[in-house]
């Protein structure tokens, strides 16, 4: 049967109910109407017809495009102006068709947003009359700031300026060391730095930030070290060709780009890294790898999530897995490369971010919409640097998601001694001779303190001498890892640790755990 879904004053992120029945074919059309009369433009969407072996199969039906849909499928979209027809195309499954939704609700979102441009604009040139007004002030600020919440925003640059060494400014050159399918191996050096400068290998969170958004984070460590990060690849870009990527397929990656840098590489673990971090340098210290870390520090990292107890335990406690799979994993359609993979998308992880502080995001948005109506343009720089960054965001894995969930936040393997990496189970016992330190910021409401420092008493066998746990007063999950008090107290901290702990190690530590290990 053949049915035509006239759909007339749509509103955004409406919820339309496009079939009850199963199988049905139905014409979607989309856009605003005028007096409930159908005066809307097509959604371009692929046929889909049934195939008893594969499932569904897509097949392009010129005009009037339409798709086969399941039982009660639910649809998201925004309405298009009438000239506008999505290039979309959806991979197979009711997850790649709500994705692919998805997707066309954020391409739709284009034309406001350049529309807003054009506008903030006007209001800011000279030639408009009241733009030097309370008016036209208002105006621009108003343009801008619904602009920047309606935005898609892409990853961001990894350009530095030059970094001031005495008196020359130095560039900075970036290579890429290792490239793998789900993230690369990268490398910071200024010119002249010495060759035998300290290296330091910062493994970057895949939540669903980019690694640049610890780009400040990095900057304070190249006027003095050599340094790689892990910058992780969104998963949508990534084939199914590549296979795989959890947990441990993490871990793998943290152990392959450490024996590329090689020896007497210190290691920066930070937020949700900070266990797969802990999980390799284990791994590493057990097999006598002589590329384990020169040193190991984990910033404001969820270790052991039952101690000090927060609104993240809570919501992991009441979490399940099957329902997790049904709301937030998605397929990835058929016009980017990772056609057909499973993910969490990036545009629910910001949702989920900002849920733990609503409050206080609302507040910095409205007093960027105040900064730029008072025309106080340094401060609003800073607004717009740093929400371009934290709006950036990419698609991660849903295998690494959904493990990362269970091992660390619902179930906590690694402090309950469950964790397990290629089949064997990994503790913190191995680790004899790396020295750890642990960074948590005092205001932190979503990694609490004593999360992160938990790791210490999991080292039991790590002498007191190699091991430290520090609390910064002042600073918030964020300002551990930017702004003025991280510059001036928290990366000293890591770099004075490092420096303490630079000699030479002591292998025999090393070689009597192994030992034992051996004997028991």
């Amino acid at each position: 049967m053949r049915r035509t879904a006239g759909i007339s004053h749509i509103h955004p992120l409406q919820t339309i109910m496009l079939a009850q029945g199963s199988g049905e074919n139905i014409s979607i059309y989309g856009g605003l109407a005028r007096t409930g009369a159908a005066r809307a433009s097509r959604l371009s969407l692929p046929l889909y017809a049934p195939d008893p072996s594969n499932g569904w199969v897509p097949g392009w039906k010129s005009g009037a495009s339409g798709c086969m849909l399941q039982r009660n499928t639910r649809v998201f979209m925004h309405a298009l102006p009438h000239n506008v027809v999505s290039p979309l195309t959806v991979s197979v499954g009711e997850d790649s068709m709500r994705y692919a939704l998805f997707d066309l609700q954020r391409e739709a979102m284009r034309p406001m947003t350049a529309l807003l441009a054009v506008a903030e604009d006007w209001a800011r040139s000279p030639v408009y009359p009241l733009s030097d007004t309370p008016v036209g002030r208002f105006q621009a600020a108003w343009f801008e700031s619904l602009g920047r919440l309606m935005r898609t925003y892409p990853k961001q640059s990894w350009v530095y300026p030059d970094v001031q060494v005495g008196d020359e400014l130095c560039p900075v050159h970036r290579s890429i060391i290792r490239r793998k399918p789900f993230g690369n191996l990268i490398r910071f050096r200024r010119e002249g730095l010495p060759k035998d400068a300290p290296r330091v290998l910062f493994v970057a969170a895949m939540s669903g930030h980019y690694a640049t958004l610890s780009k400040e984070t990095f900057q304070e460590f190249l006027p003095d070290h050599e340094v790689y990060v892990t910058d992780w690849v969104d998963a949508r870009q990534v084939p199914l060709s590549a296979g795989k990527f959890g947990f441990e397929e993490y871990v793998t990656y943290v152990i392959e780009f450490l024996q590329v840098t090689g020896p007497d590489t210190h290691v920066v673990g930070l937020c949700q890294a900070a266990v797969p971090a802990l999980v390799a340098t284990s791994v590493m210290s057990r097999d006598g790898d002589a590329a384990r870390p020169k040193t190991l520090t984990l910033v404001a990292g969820p270790v052991d999530i039952r101690v000090n107890p927060n609104q993240m335990l809570n919501r992991a406690q009441n979490l399940s897995v099957k329902r997790l799979k049904q709301a937030a994993i998605y397929r990835v359609p058929s016009r980017f490369p990772g056609a057909g993979r499973r993910v969490y998308p990036g545009a629910l992880q910001i949702m989920g971010f900002m849920s733990l502080n609503v409050k206080l995001h609302a507040q910095k948005h409205l007093e960027f919409f105040r900064n730029v109506y008072k025309g106080r343009e340094d401060e609003a720089q800073k607004h717009r640097e740093f929400y371009n960054e934290y709006f950036a965001m990419m698609d991660t894995s849903a295998d690494f998601y959904l493990e990362t969930l269970q091992r660390v936040f619902m179930d906590q393997h690694l402090p309950k001694g469950l964790m397990q990496y290629k089949g064997q189970t990994v503790t913190c016992e191995p680790i004899v001779d790396v020295p750890l330190l642990t960074m948590e910021g005092a205001d932190d409401n979503m990694v609490n303190v004593g999360q992160t420092a938990a790791a210490v008493d999991l080292c039991e066998n790590l002498p007191n001498r190699l091991k430290e746990a520090y609390v910064q007063q002042g600073v918030g999950h964020y300002g551990i890892f930017s702004g003025s008090l991280y510059r001036a107290e928290v990366a000293p901290k890591i770099k004075s640790f490092q420096k303490r702990h630079a000699a030479p190690r002591d292998e025999t530590a090393l070689a009597r755990s192994r030992k034992r290990a051996a004997s028991s």
